[in-house]
């Protein structure tokens, strides 16, 4: 999903790219792998399906590379008199073609008759990224290509702020604001739990209440650039295998609770382990370099992956899905090898229509507006 930065760039961190390749790859395994386990924990298959139920984080660790990519370009361009002009517009190209072809597509396809296909709302509010509001105000998901624009509303909502509050916070107080944004999103749901003791939906899809690994993002992106961090890089040197052993073993334990979403443990606890756990990740990654960790990330296949996640993210649940609905039928289950190949083969043609995608049509609207200098 992550289209925080405009590909190519000469100095791409191709360790940065493998972990929007991990994050994409929860998100299909999400979607397209564990929704199609067998129910029950009568066999391992069921019991995989319990311990994997979180993989939707893959969508907070999407955030946390936002907030670092994007809270990286605008510390790096604060003074620049074209900033917010030059800023909106490359995020423009980047996104809105591509999400607009998507949502035309979808409708399209509720329109034709597709079986089990509706939209919850009006086209407009699809259209101007306001789906998680409605989706906070019915308390419940969408159709699947229309519920994963959830997240999409909450980057542009970001998007919309940030350039006016990087140039507006000086660079010695910037990494209190966004952690004071981190703490605000959590005392938020915090309190929103008064008036929802049981829970609230809301929470999971509304940009306040989410902001917080967005927030973080920025953070780390403003210590990788700044002396003050390096007492702080220096420890996490040393302890990153532990610190990040400890925090994924945390997030799979969430995970074996299968807590529902906007539940009282996400709002008190989950969404800001993730958070938290997400930026150290990337704080490791982009600020310690760990040799064999940022190889790792850095393979082929892997970037690959990543560089093409916003593609992947946006049709995987209209290619995806559509391709093992064809060929798996209505009571398709992930359970034998052929079934496994249904998931492979949809998989692939997500991918490869996203490398198609990149190279005759995103990709032209990115190099145009590479041509706009800060």
């Amino acid at each position: 999903m992550c289209a925080a930065t405009d590909r190519p760039t000469a100095n791409r961190d191709s360790a940065l790219d493998g972990l929007r390749g991990i994050a994409i790859a929860l998100v299909l395994w999400h979607h397209l792998v564990a929704t199609y386990l067998p129910l029950g924990r009568g066999s391992w298959l069921g019991w995989l399906r319990a311990g994997t139920g979180l993989a939707w984080c893959g969508v907070d660790l999407f955030f946390v590379l936002s907030g670092f990519f994007i809270g990286g370009i605008l510390i790096d361009r604060r003074d620049s008199p074209r900033l917010a002009r030059v800023f909106y517009v490359r995020r423009a190209v980047r996104i809105l073609p591509l999400y607009y072809v998507t949502l035309a597509a979808v409708l399209l396809t509720i329109a034709a008759g597709m079986p089990g296909a509706y939209h919850e709302f009006a086209p407009w509010v699809y259209a101007t990224f306001l789906t998680n509001f409605a989706l906070a105000g019915t308390q419940t998901w969408d159709w699947l290509p229309l519920s994963v624009l959830w997240s999409l509303a909450i980057e542009e909502q970001f998007y919309i702020t940030a350039p006016w509050v990087v140039r507006a916070i000086p660079p010695s107080r910037l990494p209190w604001f966004a952690a004071g944004l981190a703490l605000a999103a959590w005392v938020a749901r915090s309190i929103l739990l008064l008036r929802f003791p049981s829970g609230y939906f809301g929470a999971h899809v509304l940009m306040p209440l989410r902001m917080d690994g967005l927030a973080l993002g920025a953070l780390v992106a403003w210590a990788v650039r700044h002396d003050a961090a390096r007492p702080f890089f220096a420890r996490l040197a040393q302890t990153w295998p532990r610190v990040l052993a400890l925090g994924l073993a945390a997030i799979a334990g969430l995970s074996l609770l299968r807590p529902a979403d906007g539940s009282p443990l996400l709002c008190l606890a989950g969404y800001t382990l993730l958070a938290v756990v997400f930026a150290l990740v990337v704080a490791v990654v982009a600020g310690v370099r760990p040799p064999a960790l940022n190889a790792l990330l850095a393979t082929r296949p892997l970037a690959h992956l990543g560089r093409h996640s916003y593609f992947v993210y946006l049709w995987h649940a209209l290619i995806g899905t559509g391709i093992i609905r064809a060929l798996g039928g209505a009571d398709f289950c992930v359970n034998s090898p052929v079934a496994l190949g249904v998931v492979a083969l949809a998989t692939a043609a997500t991918w490869g229509a996203a490398t198609v995608s990149w190279k005759f049509f995103e990709g032209p609207f990115v190099a145009w507006g590479q041509r706009l200098r800060y």
